[in-house]
């Protein structure tokens, strides 16, 4: 969520942006051209103290490159425009509005100053002069002034082709006194973008399932395939990854119950994720859990490595310890990502003579709390290859 600091926000509200050819919004603070475009309302219709937002989305005809962009038009009422010539330092006695956007990453946060007949307007980006890649224009309007802003929606932190979504934050600052501090008043959004939560849709009817059964939904670089990041969803048996499409895979359990952990995790070091599931398999009168890794190529999913970290039958078990520590390394590689340990809890009903162990031709066979070259495991991604090293008696006398 964003903040602003201490003032009265508005109930977050939801606000589709359309898409539209790039030339169909002028950018010169005039509403003409928002013409039927959809908006969110701040503080109702409030002739002083109200304003209304609507966005679209530019995207430039197939082939022709130049990126997406964001259009935003502000439609303020109010009763009196105040600015001044000489700026005071804690800004009193200026109308403005400030604008924060942000898809995950650092917002990007804007304050513009709209013109008057005897003041400029001046707009900032954090603080600094506006650079050139944002288009910025305002007008005085019959109730109140409106602004337009158009920039690329890959300035914006955290933006990908396969977001589905944006944050903004809009704040009306209303300086009707000129000695007093501006009232306040602020807007919270999720801007959805284009036909994305279409796209979600689509793929939530095809595997069917309902938006209450998703327990994943995050945005990840997941396919290293492919530039920019993806929209990794999890629910019930179903794992899946979208971008301009999506892909998925039905999870090797017999019912939803037996998926019992599903989370993003840096296993190379270099800020990409995989999927990690922790999920219950059931036959041959027992059961075992196993750890799968789960990464995508091409915008489709391919299981990476599991191992077993759990095995019961006629009331005897073993059961491994797994965690995520910090990945060891050296220089540039210390202390980046995740590495998955798993360790040999202690036997319950078997031991060594016993237990008659059919290895696993799916995934790395159990630990064995009894076999010193078997008793636990470091796991870790180099690229798209799994590396390892043992744990256990064995390992620690090979290294003296």
């Amino acid at each position: 969520m964003l903040t602003f600091g201490a003032m009265l926000l508005a109930a977050m509200v939801s606000l589709a942006c359309q898409l539209a050819e790039p030339g169909s919004i002028d950018v010169d603070g005039m509403l003409d051209d928002w013409e039927g475009v959809a908006h969110a309302r701040a503080n109702g219709r409030d002739p002083d103290q109200s304003f209304d937002v609507r966005c679209v989305i530019l995207v430039a005809p197939e082939g022709r490159g130049g990126g997406a962009r964001l259009a935003l038009a502000i439609d303020v009422r109010d009763d009196l425009l105040a600015r001044r010539r000489k700026p005071h330092r804690e800004l009193l006695g200026e109308d403005r509005v400030e604008l924060e956007l942000s898809a995950g990453g650092a917002p990007l946060r804007l304050t513009l100053f709209p013109g008057t007949e005897k003041v400029a307007p001046r707009r900032q980006l954090g603080g600094k002069k506006l650079p050139k890649w944002i288009a910025v224009e305002d007008t005085q309007q019959p109730k109140g002034w409106s602004i337009e802003v158009e920039l690329p929606l890959a300035k914006v932190a955290g933006w990908s082709a396969s977001a589905p979504s944006l944050e903004a934050g809009v704040v009306l600052r209303d300086a009707d006194l000129m000695k007093d501090v501006a009232d306040e008043l602020a807007q919270e959004l999720t801007l959805s973008l284009g036909d994305k939560p279409k796209l979600f849709d689509r793929f939530l009817r095809e595997v069917r399932l309902k938006k209450r059964d998703v327990v994943l939904d995050q945005i990840a670089d997941v396919d290293r395939s492919r530039r920019g990041t993806e929209r990794v969803v999890a629910g019930g048996k179903i794992l899946g990854v979208i971008a301009e499409q999506y892909g998925y895979v039905e999870l090797p359990v017999a019912a939803a119950a037996d998926v019992l952990a599903v989370k993003l995790v840096d296993l190379r070091g270099d800020g990409s994720r995989v999927v990690l599931t922790h999920l219950r398999q059931h036959g041959g009168g027992g059961s075992r859990d196993i750890v799968a890794l789960w990464g995508a190529a091409g915008g489709q999913l391919e299981q990476l490595f599991a191992v077993e970290v759990r095995k019961e039958a006629d009331g005897n078990r073993l059961e491994s310890k797994w965690t995520l520590v910090d990945r060891k390394g050296k220089g540039k590689k210390k202390g980046k990502g995740k590495e998955l340990r798993v360790e040999a809890g202690p036997a319950v009903g078997w031991d060594e003579d016993s237990f008659e162990e059919i290895s696993a031709d799916d995934a790395e066979p159990i630990h064995l709390p009894w076999d010193d070259a078997r008793t636990g495991g470091v796991f870790w991604l180099d690229g798209e290859t799994v590396r390892s090293r043992p744990l256990g008696p064995a390992a620690k006398k090979s290294k003296k």
